[in-house]
C-alpha cells in the first residue's frame, strides 16, 4: 500500500497556491487545511469548527465524490493537531494544507499530523502541503514527502536546506529560478523536470464531470 506526499514550496507570490489548486482541483475526496481562507472557490464545503469537521466527514461516509475547506479560528497548532486525528480516523481522502509552518516548526510537528504523516498510506490518506521557505518546513515532513514542486529560494539557510534533502544540484537549480519559475523534483526517481505538474496529476486518481456531494 503507497500514497502519495507532494510537498510546494516557493516565496509569496511564486504560485505555490495555484500550482496546489491545479493538483487537487480534481480529486474526488479532498480536504483543505485553509488558514488563509484562500479555497472557498475550489471547495463546495466550507466548514470553520471541529464539530462540523467530524459531522462532515461522518456525512462524506459512502460517498465517492466531496470537496471541502477548513478555516481555523483558534490557537492554530491545537486546531490542528484535532483536525489532522479526525483525518487519520476517517482516512481514504486526498488533504492539501496550506503553510505549515503556520501549525508546525523545523524540528516539531503536532503529534497527530506526525502520525497522519508516517502512517497515512495505511489509511489511503495522500498529503500535499505548502510552505515559504525550505528551512521552516518540519525534517519529519520533507523526509517523508517522495515530490517537491519547487519555485525560487534564495536565502542561504532555505537553499542549504534544500540540498541536505534535495541535493546540491537541485538547490542550484533553484537558485537560479526566477519568481514563477518553477522546478519539479522526484525524490525516489532522482529526476528533475521543468515545472511539469502532469505526472502528479495522474497519481491523486482524479474525476471529470462528476458532481460533488454539498453538506448540508
Amino acid at each position: 500500500m503507497q500514497n502519495r506526499i507532494v510537498g510546494i514550496l516557493g516565496r509569496k507570490g511564486s504560485g505555490k497556491s495555484c500550482a496546489l489548486r491545479e493538483l487537487v482541483a480534481r480529486a474526488p475526496r479532498l480536504v483543505v487545511w485553509d488558514p488563509m481562507a484562500e479555497h472557498g472557490a475550489l471547495c463546495l464545503n466550507h466548514l470553520e469548527s471541529i464539530q462540523r469537521l467530524v459531522r462532515f466527514l461522518h456525512w462524506s461516509r459512502g460517498r465517492s465524490s466531496w470537496s471541502a475547506n477548513y478555516v481555523p479560528h483558534h490557537d492554530l497548532a491545537e486546531e490542528f493537531n484535532l483536525f489532522a486525528g479526525w483525518i487519520y480516523r476517517y482516512g481514504r481522502m486526498l488533504v492539501a494544507v496550506e503553510e505549515v509552518p503556520m501549525i508546525s516548526q523545523p524540528n516539531w510537528v503536532p503529534p497527530e499530523f506526525d502520525r497522519l504523516i508516517r502512517l497515512g498510506r495505511h489509511r489511503q490518506i495522500d498529503l500535499v502541503w505548502t510552505g515559504q521557505r525550505a528551512a521552516e518546513i518540519a525534517r519529519r515532513l520533507t523526509a517523508a514527502t517522495d515530490v517537491f514542486v519547487l519555485y525560487a529560494q534564495t536565502e542561504a539557510r532555505d537553499l542549504d536546506a534544500l540540498a541536505d534533502r534535495c541535493g546540491a544540484e537541485v538547490a542550484e537549480k533553484v537558485s537560479r529560478l526566477g519568481l514563477h519559475g518553477r522546478l519539479v523534483f522526484d525524490v525516489l526517481g532522482r529526476t528533475v523536470c521543468q515545472g511539469r505538474l502532469d505526472d502528479l496529476l495522474e497519481s491523486f486518481e482524479p474525476v471529470r464531470n462528476r458532481p460533488l456531494s454539498k453538506f448540508a
